[in-house]
């Protein structure tokens, strides 16, 4: 009885020294489901809230990555605009302009415009910048780049649908094309695009011509020297830029609550991993004073043995 008390009891030792041992080498109170099933549920649980945290704040990182690059070519597209607004001015202030003062005029402005089409067909890894749900079609294959190009039909996704209520390029909860928005929670969502539909497509208002139509009334009175239509088109002009700023301005605040979203969820995801670091994560000093005092009771219970029992146990025990 002695001899099977006394193994059972160094059984015993031994296992807790191994879960000891265990808890020090992985750091973990929570090793097995067995070591405490409530609070391994409690860990599951939080695991998976970790998880899903972490799913938002890579959508939200994608989404601020493109619209950040977004807002740069709108800013780039704003410059140009501004210097042909300003070539424009210069042309109609110049008293007794020659012939070949406003060819120069023409072509300046002519290469002002060319230059805004090029950030219109702006790339972001093999996808276009402005091209909203179809980011596959170059905008200028269906933006008339000049009075004299003939573009191709706009393609599914490019702009609204057909039959789709007034579209508001300032209306982030409308769903149809060419939107992409971003679920960054459980019911929130973020518009991520601004398109080339938006830009050059969309009138400002009922009494003046969008932006892509503007510019070619402006190329081809440049070229005629048509000073009272370019007085017009200068008009124009002002409201397509101010529409491009407000766009711009839009975007802005979209930037500005994702960044607030993705603080919250970082702040959030911090929160969560220390409660999760509380339940699972051993506590190191405790862990270091219990192997020393299971190594103590240990040996002294070895020594202990050899002494009391009979020496052909001894045989059976550790060395």
């Amino acid at each position: 009885m002695e001899q099977q008390q006394f193994l059972y009891n160094m059984e015993n030792i031994n296992t807790a020294m191994q879960n000891v041992q265990e808890e020090l080498s992985t750091g973990k109170v929570l090793n097995l489901p067995q070591d405490d099933p409530v609070a391994v549920s409690e860990d599951m649980d939080l695991s998976a809230e970790v998880s899903q945290v972490s799913a938002s704040l890579s959508t939200i990182s994608t989404g601020l990555s493109w619209m950040n690059a977004t807002q740069t070519a709108i800013q780039g597209i704003i410059s140009q605009l501004q210097q042909i607004q300003s070539d424009i001015v210069a042309a109609l202030n110049t008293p007794n302009q020659s012939q070949g003062g406003l060819a120069g005029y023409a072509a300046t402005v002519s290469q002002l415009i060319q230059g805004v089409y090029q950030i219109a067909d702006q790339m972001v890894g093999n996808r276009y910048l402005f091209g909203g749900q179809a980011d596959n079609t170059a905008p200028t294959t269906y933006l008339k780049t000049s009075p004299t190009d003939t573009p191709q039909p706009i393609p599914p996704g490019a702009g609204p649908s057909s039959g789709s209520r007034s579209y508001d390029p300032f209306d982030d909860s409308q769903a149809s094309p060419p939107n992409i928005n971003y679920q960054i929670a459980d019911g929130v969502s973020v518009r991520v695009t601004v398109t080339a539909y938006d830009l050059f497509l969309v009138q400002p208002s009922s009494t003046a011509p969008n932006l892509q139509d503007t510019l070619n009334n402006i190329q081809t009175d440049i070229y005629s020297g048509n000073s009272g239509n370019l007085k017009q088109d200068l008009s124009d002009l002002q409201v397509n830029l101010n529409q491009v700023i407000n766009l711009n301005a839009a975007l802005g605040a979209r930037i500005q609550r994702m960044t607030a979203a993705q603080n919250q969820l970082t702040q959030y995801q911090t929160n969560l991993t220390d409660l999760k670091g509380g339940i699972e994560g051993a506590d190191m000093a405790r862990v270091l004073t219990q192997f020393s005092t299971d190594q103590v009771i240990y040996e002294a219970a070895l020594q202990m043995g050899a002494q009391i029992l009979l020496p052909s146990l001894v045989n059976y025990l550790p060395s």
